[in-house]
């Protein structure tokens, strides 16, 4: 079978990593296709190489440039920004701000309104969701792309970034009766971006948890909905380290007669460089001046591959703290990812703002922590997905809320993890891979494509689907998505 990929970007890439290589080992052909090819290309670095039953289009997927653009663009920011109207999202005014650029002109003044219940923005942003789907026509452009590739079936993701271009992949596939599919890519994307507009015919979703938000927030019927368990994160569950423990502290230039707490950074669009800078120098200042065994604690702090520009001229001024690697590493490459696995794996606890690198970390049974701080309130419990993480939810997170309290639970961590390595592994049973520790989630998703594929019509039928776009009341249109 021959399976179409698109993606937005090629840092996408890592989430489907391990799909790509097991649908290939299986004998499908897969072409793959970016929104954009400008952002984060090390993605493709993990690919398969010299096989020619794997393509990558290194132009961009085509976007439609017809009389249909700015109605497009205008209903499905409408309801990407209505969604967090819903009175679910009172607290989490982050999320709101950030999608305010996707309003049209005419609805500007949404941005005054206060939160409304669940029903009325619901209905909201189904009416904004019905106009899309009838008043914005398959893309021809796209329409032609599908043709010439003639896959079996499609695969998009994220799908949910504001006014996604990729509705109209669904849109015209679905009209040529190529069946589509939405892998769902990480653990915030249904809560933190746009909506699902059109529904593809399946949606892969992590575990229960995302399924409930796919039902609720995106209207997708449960029937549609496939838990597979987290594929980006198979990798971490039969490593073993590279280095032992005494060789990799010398690697980094930390002392190996004792432990260290790493601080994994997060994105900046959760943590500004310079806060986060801020927050671990006051961090590690309030560790050297505690009584007991964490005055002398080492402090690893690993930069997130895509918020290090602050980190790379950052001094510590401490000799028992290193920031490592300081210009960022994605681990993406084999060598990278060793690494990363090495840094978890021999870490006393870790220590985080809000990042997937957390999750990962329960993967390897290290207990984490974290700080309610000021600086970072809309970006933790100020987004949806950061509730998970808290034990009221079911989740692993000790969590603090002010320094001297974090100060507290780090030496109870590190004096006896037992308890929290079981709030770990609890976790990671619910959420990382919900239907069986020993049930690999890429080698589920991948069978539940297989599944899927079908061959597609006649190329002779296929094309029969298409009809000219009826253009007469596109500029209507426009001039009415544009008051």
């Amino acid at each position: 079978m021959k399976i179409c990929f698109l993606l937005h970007y090629p840092g996408y890439v890592r989430y489907f990593d391990s799909v790509f290589n097991e649908l290939v080992k299986r004998g499908h052909s897969i072409h793959l296709v970016f929104n954009g090819t400008w952002k984060q290309p090390e993605g493709l670095a993990t690919l398969p190489e010299n096989d020619p039953n794997f393509t990558i289009d290194f132009e961009d997927f085509p976007t439609r440039a017809d009389g249909y653009y700015f109605i497009a663009k205008s209903v499905r920011g409408s309801a990407d920004y209505v969604r967090y109207l819903d009175r679910r999202f009172k607290d989490t005014p982050y999320l709101r701000r950030r999608m305010e650029g996707a309003l049209p002109n005419g609805l500007k003044f949404l941005r005054r309104s206060p939160s409304l219940p669940s029903s009325v923005a619901g209905a909201m942003r189904r009416y904004f969701v019905r106009q899309d789907r009838r008043r914005v026509p398959s893309a021809k452009v796209v329409e032609d792309y599908l043709l010439d590739v003639a896959p079996d079936l499609l695969v998009v993701s994220p799908l949910v970034n504001k006014r996604s271009w990729q509705t109209d992949a669904v849109k015209s596939a679905q009209k040529l009766g190529i069946p589509v599919a939405l892998c769902v890519a990480s653990w915030d994307h249904l809560t933190t971006k746009g909506m699902i507009r059109l529904k593809p015919d399946k949606v892969f979703v992590w575990n229960p948890l995302q399924l409930k938000e796919a039902v609720e927030l995106h209207d997708v019927p449960a029937s549609d909905i496939v838990v597979t368990g987290a594929q980006p994160f198979d990798k971490w569950f039969d490593r073993r380290p590279s280095a032992d423990r005494e060789q990799f502290l010398r690697k980094v230039g930390l002392p190996a007669d004792r432990g260290y707490v790493l601080f994994v950074g997060s994105t900046s669009s959760i943590s500004e460089p310079s806060r986060e800078v801020d927050f671990v120098k006051r961090w590690i200042a309030r560790l050297r001046s505690s009584d007991g065994p964490l005055r002398d604690i080492s402090v690893f702090v690993r930069p997130h591959p895509f918020n290090c520009s602050l980190w790379k001229d950052t001094e510590l001024d401490d000799p028992h703290a290193v920031i490592y690697p300081k210009a960022g590493a994605n681990p993406v490459d084999e060598g990278d990812r060793a690494d990363y696995f090495d840094t978890i794996h021999h870490a006393d606890a870790v220590m985080g703002i809000n990042t997937s690198a957390m999750v990962e970390a329960t993967i390897l049974g290290r207990p984490v922590l974290s700080v309610l701080d000021g600086d970072f309130e809309d970006t933790q419990e100020g987004t949806l997905h950061f509730q998970y993480l808290l034990p009221r939810n079911g989740g692993f997170l000790e969590v603090a809320k002010t320094l001297d309290e974090h100060i507290a639970q780090l030496a109870r961590v590190i004096e006896d993890p037992a308890p929290y390595q079981e709030r770990v592994s609890s976790f990671v049973d619910r959420f990382v891979r919900p239907l069986g520790r020993d049930v690999n989630a890429t080698e589920r998703l991948t069978s539940e494509l297989e599944s899927m594929a079908r061959p597609v019509a006649a190329e002779k039928d296929r094309r029969a689907a298409v009809s000219p776009a009826k253009e007469g009341g596109a500029a209507a249109l426009a001039r009415e998505a544009g008051r």
